[in-house]
């Protein structure tokens, strides 16, 4: 057991190396994690002055040190400022504080727009990781490869592309939708980008100006809320609750957001379905506020249970945008994705696209055109949709041991799973000695931006072989069973990797 952390962090003892100079206090008997405490007091430093812009922070391996706590605190606790926009990490250089205005310091949800995007890094790499938004290693699209071919046979246009995706291809994007999903779009409608944080970079920056507020899900991706305060935008919280999104939180008259995004086919992270009834209260928010909802229709593609419900944007297309992308279906190798807009906001936002960026390269057009006119696409989607639906039932046989400890929810369809841990069991506890183990699993700690969160893993099963799906299982259930047996009063070192 280690001693309880000191209030003070201790000096550090290498040259060089700078000390954290205020005061962190952790109590192991508290409700919350140590990771919550540590992310606590470092905003409340921000705000307060205590640490001010530009300092820079000690390695998460020297305040781990410090501390007395595991480098899997230290590195989460990094990890979840610089998304929420109060940390910069500069490649070979360390871990800055970002400079706030004055609204933010006061605690406000506006954030300053960064010099860039801030990226996470991560002390290590087990052998074993249950990683979200990849594809499985060997299910890249049987026809890709003719696809190709043909589109090498074919002499590229002498002109310039269209920034809003070359016809044929938005109009095989549109008769895809209708066969996929039931929707009834036009080719003017769609956008091709390359990829959907693109889609919603560009909606945002056509949509909204700093300052003004977008709602993202609570729990969330990290990636939105970071967009969001790279943008100088306002990121408002919408809970997430069994049901999906919950629209009857969202602030309504003049403080009501601008856009809210959404995710309402396979929630992420916490993989739930959004209600009949919370889509209709979504979109009559929207046409009451005159606010935009963006439906990112994430793993809508692969349902195992139970029919898909119709899509927010067959509901009021003139309210709701469409986020899809052919990334995650094929191989994040391949970045495209498309956007589904009234045709006024699709012609703003190919403006800024032909401003910033411009249209994706011919060939990859031409191929993707090619796989989706022949049927290509849907039989590479029937495919894997089997592939998966063997894997999450490998997956559910693998932790059955201990289905006491902890309960698979969000697994009736999409390509992750959460596992609640029981009350008693610590989702950090389980994190940092899986990985000592060999096997890399996330907190949904990670996709919250308060402190008022679930306990419970964050599991992706699609990146995986087979074999290694099973072993990863299998050692992460030996875990849990372990840390289980030990009880929530015990806090032991770590075992050798099994």
């Amino acid at each position: 057991m280690r001693p309880p952390s000191s209030g003070t962090a201790r000096p550090a003892r290498r040259r060089g190396t700078p000390t954290l100079l205020v005061p962190v206090t952790l109590d192991r008997a508290s409700r919350l994690t140590l990771t919550d405490q540590l992310v606590a007091s470092l905003r409340k430093a921000v705000h307060e002055g205590l640490l001010s812009a530009g300092t820079r922070l000690p390695s998460t391996r020297t305040l781990a040190h410090e501390l007395s706590v595991s480098r899997t605190v230290t590195a989460e606790a990094y990890t979840r400022l610089v998304d929420e926009g109060y940390l910069e990490s500069r490649h070979g250089s360390g871990t800055y504080v970002c400079r706030l205005n004055e609204a933010a310091r006061q605690g406000a949800v506006i954030r300053p727009k960064p010099e860039r995007l801030p990226v996470a890094t991560v002390a290590s790499t087990p052998r074993l990781a249950f990683r979200t938004g990849v594809t499985a290693p060997d299910s890249a699209p049987d026809g890709w490869g003719p696809a190709l071919r043909k589109t090498a046979r074919i002499t590229p246009p002498n002109r310039y592309l269209d920034a809003q995706g070359e016809p044929a291809l938005r109009e095989a994007i549109a008769a895809y939708l209708a066969r996929s999903r039931g929707l009834t779009v036009e080719p003017e409608n769609v956008v091709v980008t390359s990829g959907a944080t693109q889609s919603l970079d560009l909606i945002m920056r056509t949509l909204v100006s700093a300052g003004d507020a977008v709602a993202c899900e609570e729990p969330g991706h990290p990636a939105v809320r970071a967009l969001i305060n790279c943008l100088g935008l306002a990121a408002v919280a919408l809970p997430v609750d069994d049901d999906g999104a919950r629209p009857q939180d969202l602030p309504r008259g003049r403080r009501a957001p601008r856009l809210a995004h959404v995710t309402p086919s396979h929630q992420f992270p916490l993989g739930v379905r959004m209600s009949v009834g919370r889509r209709l209260d979504l979109v009559a928010w929207a046409r009451r506020e005159g606010a935009f909802v963006l439906e990112d229709d994430y793993d809508s593609e692969y349902r195992f249970d139970g029919p898909p419900l119709p899509t927010l944007t067959g509901l009021d297309p003139e309210r709701v945008i469409y986020l899809g992308t052919l990334s995650k279906t094929l191989t994040p190798a391949i970045r495209c994705g498309y956007l589904v807009a009234p045709r006024e906001v699709a012609l703003r936002i190919t403006k800024l696209k032909e401003l910033c960026d411009g249209p994706l390269s011919w060939p990859v057009q031409q191929t993707l055109l090619h796989l989706i006119e022949s049927g290509g696409l849907e039989r590479h989607v029937r495919r894997t949709r089997q592939r998966y639906a063997d894997a999450r039932a490998s997956l559910r046989t693998a932790l059955a041991p201990v289905e006491n400890a902890v309960a698979l929810t969000g697994i009736d369809g999409g390509l992750h799973v959460v596992l609640r841990a029981r009350a008693g069991l610590s989702a950090e506890q389980i994190v940092e000695r899986a990985g000592v183990n060999g096997v890399s699993v996330t907190s949904l700690a990670a996709f919250y931006a308060g402190t008022d969160r679930l306990e419970g893993l964050l599991l992706g099963y699609a990146g995986m072989s087979e074999d290694e799906l099973v072993e990863a299982a299998e050692i992460l259930a030996r875990t849990i069973r372990d840390l289980d047996e030990l009880g929530p009063s015990q806090e032991t070192a770590p075992r050798d990797a099994y």
